[in-house]
Order: structure tokens, then sequence, then C-alpha cells
């Protein structure tokens, strides 16, 4: 079982680590091994999310393997975050573990960031970005009612070009 919780100050590090872990493991296959190298550094991403988390537009919230109605804050496993710009939010960050996938924590994180926005906003408007060739997160995207904006963001990186595409999702009250 798991639990999900708002991200504190205190919880910098271990979102950090996951990010880390789970960057490595989602991007292996689908973007160049010396890219990845080169942005997926553990002691910038802790220094990155120790800033991020502190600020005031940002949530994040985090799951905790939990037994009997009480979690472990030593044993975070996944998290996601988004970005206040008004009426509408950037979902920026969504990540799980490589060993807790496909036991529904992804979709558990997403149904509390989509409730929460909703409480918080009469008909927000959400956008993230994902890679074109991420195949399995646009499946889980479309799955929680996002669909292709047709709005692409191009990145040349060597010899390889890295797109990312916009998904959005209107949601009302």
């Amino acid at each position: 079982m798991f639990s999900i919780c708002k991200a504190s100050q205190e919880d910098f590090s271990d979102i950090a680590n996951i990010h880390f872990i789970s960057w490595n493991a989602a991007y292996l296959k689908l973007l160049p091994e010396s890219y990845i190298n080169k942005e997926n550094n553990l002691f910038e991403k802790v220094e990155m999310w120790e800033k991020i988390i502190a600020h005031p537009d940002v949530t994040v919230w985090v799951a905790y393997e939990s037994s009997n109605d009480d979690y472990d804050k030593h044993n975070s496993v996944g998290f996601i975050g988004y970005f206040n710009k008004g009426s509408e939010y950037e979902i920026t960050t969504l990540y799980v573990l490589p060993e807790y996938h496909s036991l529904g924590i992804g979709t558990q994180l997403m149904s509390t960031a989509l409730t929460s926005i909703l409480d918080t906003t009469h008909k927000p408007r959400l956008y993230l970005w994902v890679l074109k060739d991420n195949l399995s997160a646009i499946h889980f995207y479309k799955k929680h009612g996002f669909t292709s904006s047709g709005e692409i963001s191009e990145t040349l990186y060597e010899d390889a070009k890295i797109v990312d595409i916009k998904m959005t999702i209107e949601m009302a009250l």
C-alpha cells in the first residue's frame, strides 16, 4: 500500500534521488546516452529540488510505501510536481522508481494532483511536455484525459533531434 503526502522542504533529497534514478530508467532507450550523462547529475538535481520545493508556485506530491495507515518518509517511491501560473498549471515531473512501476502509484499521484488543482482553481488548464517517442508515458497521460495540442518543441543535441509534444487537459468542477 502507498500513501501520498504533500512534499515538505525536507523531502528535496529523496525527490532528487527518485528523479535521478527514474530519469535514467525512463530515457535510457529514448535519448542519446551522452545526453543522459550530461543532463542527469544527482548533485545538480539535489540543488535544483532544494530550490524548487521552496518556490511558492510549485506543488509536489510524494508517494511513500506504507503499512497499516502509516507511512515511512524514508521510503519515498515516486512524486509529481506542478507549477501554478494563475489558472494554468504545468505538470513538470512525474516519476516513480522503476521497481514500483505498474502498481498504480503514477495513477495515484496524478489523481492527487488533479484533485488538488480542481479544489483550488475553477476550470484550470493543465499541460505537460513529453518526449514524442515515450509511448508508454503518452498512453498514461491519455488514460488521464490529456490530448496532444499539436505543439512540439525540438532540441538538437549532437546528431539527435529531441522532440517533445505538448499535451493538455481541460478540467471543470
